[in-house]
């Protein structure tokens, strides 16, 4: 039987640790605050940098409690399948892969023994009494399963912010060249 047993992502949003993204409503007031078309760029540049760098990191989360969701699902089923067997008083009959596509059938007087070995991760594995091996994976079950939700929650905040940034970024470009396309007549007029 595959689980891990430490709940390390216990479903804690990372929304208060992302920064808010503001659209900047008055364009030309924002650019007094700010100065430079360049400085503003660059600051809301580092702020859509850093949107990205968060993004990767939940894509990671998310990724990672996608492939661990179904093995810990795998593992309590099977372990709800052997309850079952025990109070039925009867031997559990059931195919185990033995390597990669190879399986084997195996007999397993699970009436006899309510013991069951969890793998923990770093090459550890530890046995569990198997009331108290079904009762860790129903809690990791459910707190991987919140812990993906709140994740999915987390990148849709986080995407709202991308968002408003990239259209901030293109509000101050197009601010600064008009306002070059606004200098250029009065240049040229000085010139002559």
């Amino acid at each position: 039987m595959a689980g891990e047993a430490s709940a390390t992502e216990v479903g804690e949003s990372t929304k208060d640790a992302i920064p808010t993204a503001v659209f900047i409503e008055d364009v030309d007031a924002y650019m007094k605050r700010e100065g430079t078309a360049e400085a503003a760029l660059e600051k809301l540049q580092r702020l859509y940098s850093a949107f990205k760098f968060i993004e990767q990191r939940l894509t990671a989360k998310k990724t990672k409690l996608k492939i661990k969701l179904p093995e810990i699902e795998k593992t309590y089923n099977a372990l709800m399948q052997m309850e079952a067997q025990s109070k039925l008083g009867e031997a559990l009959t059931t195919h185990y892969e033995l390597a990669q596509s190879i399986f084997a059938k195996a007999k397993i007087n699970v009436h006899e023994n309510d013991k069951v070995c969890l793998w923990l991760g770093a090459n550890v594995m530890l046995e569990y009494p198997r009331g108290e091996a079904i009762a860790l994976l129903g809690q990791q079950l459910a707190d991987a399963r919140k812990a993906l939700d709140v994740c999915i929650d987390d990148m849709g905040f986080l995407r709202n912010q991308i968002t408003t940034t990239e259209v901030n970024m293109a509000r101050v470009f197009n601010w600064d060249v008009k306002e070059r396309r606004k200098k250029k007549p009065d240049e040229a007029v000085e010139a002559s």
